[in-house]
């Protein structure tokens, strides 16, 4: 079943309608930036929410000013950046995530409702939105389908672990504040897996990228 149409797509008759908007989520570790870099070569336009992260904590960003006011200044770097590792410690597990997410959720969909319109100022007809709190942040209301990536829990933790330098109380506890694989499956139209070989991993991307091609042709929109 990974790569196949699980559920019919959303109609989103307020995206463009020159563009159909995939929504890639996924726990933490399972390997979604590597989905979005290979359906990028497949031509897709990818919004990296990490980046616009990245973007709207700079200062002078979004959401700079707001974060810094809810969390102190003691989470800054000499430089007078946001130490992302040490907010993540602080709300990660704890009831600041909240104060956190009604902070930046809505300062990211901004963002990526303005990346959207470049997608389409390039003249891309498929766009990624590439986001591991796409569901909890009800966005989505922005995408076509979502597609989730998913991993046992046992894989996710060994990868933050090596990847993040975080114990593994600390990486489990970045799990527990997000959807569980089977939850983020049950809302997803199509499901892809990391688990195995990267040429595997290609392969289920291309099967996947092969059949939306085959959908979004066959819609009225004419893409």
């Amino acid at each position: 079943m990974l790569g196949n149409l699980l559920r019919p797509p959303y109609e989103r008759p307020e995206l463009p309608s020159c563009l159909y908007v995939i929504g890639l989520t996924g726990i933490s570790g399972s390997g979604k930036s590597s989905i979005a870099q290979r359906l990028k070569g497949l031509g897709a336009f990818v919004i990296d929410s990490d980046q616009l992260g990245h973007r709207a904590y700079a200062p002078g960003g979004p959401a700079y000013q707001p974060v810094v006011e809810a969390f102190g200044t003691d989470i800054l770097h000499k430089d007078g950046t946001i130490n992302r590792k040490v907010l993540g410690s602080r709300v990660f597990g704890n009831k600041q995530l909240k104060i956190l997410t009604d902070i930046m959720w809505p300062i990211m969909a901004k963002l990526t409702r303005e990346e959207l319109d470049q997608a389409v100022a390039e003249g891309k007809h498929v766009c990624v939105i590439d986001a591991a709190m796409l569901l909890e942040a009800g966005w989505q209301n922005m995408v076509h389908e979502v597609w989730t990536v998913v991993i046992p829990e046992t894989e996710a933790v060994r990868r933050i672990v090596e990847r993040d330098g975080l114990s593994e109380a600390a990486a489990q506890s970045r799990l527990q504040s997000q959807m569980n694989g089977q939850q983020l499956v049950d809302q997803s139209h199509v499901v892809l897996s990391t688990l195995w070989e990267p040429h595997i991993t290609q392969r289920q991307v291309e099967k996947a990228w092969a059949l939306l091609q085959k959908r979004i042709h066959k819609t009225p929109s004419g893409l």
